[in-house]
């Protein structure tokens, strides 16, 4: 099953710095993924998570306060998608001017802000605590393939 917080997601996100590019090529037996598959666009990667069911990626700590990850520094050679063009830099969003470095400023101040901090425990609650599982966790939306469920499977009897 698919959950988030996985090596897999972490190094889908950081693909463009060192040492999650080499542990990709060597994860994708000597080469990038394919194009199509890589983090290309902010825009794309949100689409993603709020649409489909099975893309349930968290954001990294880089998002506020390294913007390093979005720039493709290393010139790594990315290649071409079927319809999008070069992978290099990921795409911002237009409130962004362009600038890798305004991204985060702006990601790090609303994470900063009083609205999350006054909701900060909500989003605990969900990944932490009380509504992580059962009806609590329906009602709040929250349910995932029960394979992800620690104990789901009894190992013993496999």
């Amino acid at each position: 099953g698919t959950h988030y917080s996985t090596c897999g997601y972490v190094m889908w996100y950081l693909i463009r710095m060192e040492p999650f590019a080499a542990s990709g090529v060597n994860l994708q037996g000597g080469r990038f993924d394919c194009p199509d598959r890589l983090f290309w666009s902010v825009a794309d990667a949100f689409k993603n998570c709020t649409t489909t069911m099975n893309d349930v990626k968290e954001l990294t700590p880089e998002w506020y306060f390294c913007p390093d990850f979005l720039l493709n520094k290393n010139g790594f050679d990315l290649g071409e998608t079927q319809g999008r063009g070069r992978v290099d830099n990921v795409v911002l969003p237009p409130w962004a001017n362009g600038s890798a470095s305004e991204f985060v400023r702006v990601n790090r101040q609303a994470l900063e802000s009083e609205h999350v901090s006054a909701n900060l425990h909500l989003w605990i609650d969900l990944i932490f605590g009380c509504k992580q599982k059962g009806q609590a966790a329906v009602d709040a939306t929250n349910v995932y393939y029960f394979l992800t469920y620690e104990g789901a499977v009894d190992m013993d009897a496999i």
